[in-house]
């Protein structure tokens, strides 16, 4: 109990990271480890397509240097950096498929703090290296659609037409998607547009899907085989994108069941979720 009320009271264990450690990425528009000094994200602007690294003011991200950087222009995500230890980034360099965080000289804010927007079109993040999901994993992220019927998810693999995938699909049903034959998907649809923490566990081919910090009901197909991931909201090779916004992506290549309570908590309470 004493770890704990460190951690919720501003104790050594101030970061998520900290706290929980071995993530094998964490992308977020607040600092996630104590001992991570890097930049937030790098930032184009519409302007001149010059670009930015913008860190972190208080654990924040840096507003006022972000939008001094753009001005009254668009601002656009060349690359969200990871704060695990492993220093695997999201980048793109394809002006086009860059999502936007600054929209002519305001920041994008979901429930008050900014966001990522993917467009639906063509907006992805490339991973430096390959994740090879072990049979127990952990992902969590904090995302928002802005309208039913369009998919929201993060971390994803392109590699193929079967390929990872966690998040809420154009069907309005939850899925937890090793390949195109194993997957978790919930038993009801749901239209939401609200912003939404998002869990999805595997642990040894047990899958399980949380929203907000409850269980969705949900039905298994076959035993999940899982294959790489490489990417923020693009799934197969088919180009299927996320139309949402997202501002933070936790995943740990290991059972994290037993913290789950301590990593939603310590997530909404930044975010004021639910």
């Amino acid at each position: 109990m004493g770890s704990r009320l460190l951690h919720f009271f501003g104790g050594n264990n101030k970061y998520l990271l900290d706290f929980y450690p071995n993530a094998s990425v964490g992308f977020s528009l607040r600092k996630l480890r104590g001992g991570y000094n890097g930049s937030c994200i790098r930032v184009r602007r519409s302007s001149d397509n010059s670009e930015l690294n913008i860190g972190f003011v208080n654990d924040e991200l840096d507003t006022a240097s972000l939008l001094s950087f753009c001005g009254a222009n668009n601002g656009f995500i060349s690359i969200w950096y990871d704060q695990s230890i492993n220093s695997n980034n999201a980048a793109q360099t394809t002006i086009l498929s860059q999502p936007q965080i600054v929209a002519s000289g305001s920041i994008i804010n979901v429930n008050t703090k900014p966001a990522i927007t993917f467009d639906g079109t063509n907006d992805f993040l490339n991973l430096t290296t390959n994740i090879n999901p072990t049979s127990s994993s952990y992902n969590t992220f904090v995302g928002k659609r802005d309208l039913a019927s369009r998919r929201m998810f993060g971390l994803s693999g392109r590699q193929s037409s079967s390929a990872y995938l966690f998040g809420l699909w154009n069907d309005n049903k939850y899925y937890l998607q090793a390949n195109s034959t194993n997957y978790q998907t919930s038993n009801a649809v749901d239209n939401s547009t609200t912003q939404l923490l998002l869990t999805g566990a595997n642990s040894s081919g047990s899958m399980s899907i949380y929203k907000n910090s409850n269980l969705v009901p949900s039905s298994q197909i076959t035993t999940p085989i899982i294959l790489n991931l490489n990417a923020i909201g693009a799934y197969g090779v088919s180009g299927l994108v996320a139309n949402c916004s997202i501002q933070e992506i936790v995943f740990y290549n290991d059972n994290q069941l037993a913290n789950r309570s301590g990593i939603e908590a310590d997530i909404n309470a930044y975010y004021k979720i639910f």
